[in-house]
């Protein structure tokens, strides 16, 4: 049987591993996954000093080889990722939406995986484009549309960007050490020491909460933005 593609559609190149990387472990065989890195720059990091783009497309190449999936660079006229990293808020909106509409219509997903607004310039760019792109009057119409979290982003106490999940996706202990491990091999520049939210003790103590509203020991919680049956 034909495996169902996922587009997950990431501002950064670790919002996908943060938000969603033990269900990319559980269910990399029974998905085609491709992946869509909207922005990459140069930055000055707190945690680490100066990280190059360069950087951060290596990473996100061993990131995408990990899971055996397909990166999604745009055309030769609309490249990605842009080197606009923490500027999407400067950036065209409407050029915006047509990359994410052109990787919709290059890949034609089943489904649509993308992270949820926050208070991050840059991820409420995205999450808008990706609805625009996905309006109904769209070419290519996905049957599922889910939204992330990030938990760096969610103690904001805004309501346009507070997180309600519905779905979640049961982790056992080698799937979140799974992910855990991706994170550190193929994210270098962005783990942190324990205590932060990027550290391994902070992303296992975000699973066991989001298993504790799911009645199991670890989780990933997802939002259902559209899912047609």
């Amino acid at each position: 049987m034909k495996k169902k593609k996922i587009l997950i559609i990431e501002p950064h190149s670790d919002d996908g591993v943060i938000a969603i990387g033990g269900f990319l472990e559980k269910f990399k065989d029974i998905y085609e996954y491709h992946f869509c890195l909207i922005t990459a720059s140069d930055l000055n990091m707190h945690h680490v000093g100066h990280v190059s783009r360069q950087q951060r497309l290596d990473e996100y190449k061993a990131y995408v080889e990990h899971f055996n999936g397909f990166w999604y660079k745009g055309n030769s006229d609309n490249e990605l990722p842009l080197d606009q990293e923490a500027n999407l808020d400067l950036f065209p909106k409407k050029t915006l939406v047509k990359h994410v509409e052109q990787a919709i219509e290059s890949t034609k997903p089943d489904i649509i995986m993308v992270q949820g607004p926050s208070f991050h310039h840059d991820h409420t760019a995205v999450y808008e484009a990706t609805i625009a792109a996905t309006r109904p009057t769209g070419r290519v119409m996905p049957a599922e549309i889910y939204v992330l979290e990030n938990p760096t982003y969610v103690h904001s106490i805004d309501s346009s960007t507070t997180f309600n999940p519905d779905t979640y996706i049961s982790l056992t202990d080698e799937q979140l050490e799974s992910k855990l491990r991706c994170f550190r091999e193929c994210f270098p520049s962005q783990i942190r020491e324990n205590e932060n939210y990027l550290s391994d003790d902070g992303l296992r103590s975000w699973a066991r909460y989001r298993g504790i509203e799911a009645r199991t020991k670890y989780a990933e919680a997802i939002h259902t933005y559209l899912r047609v049956i």
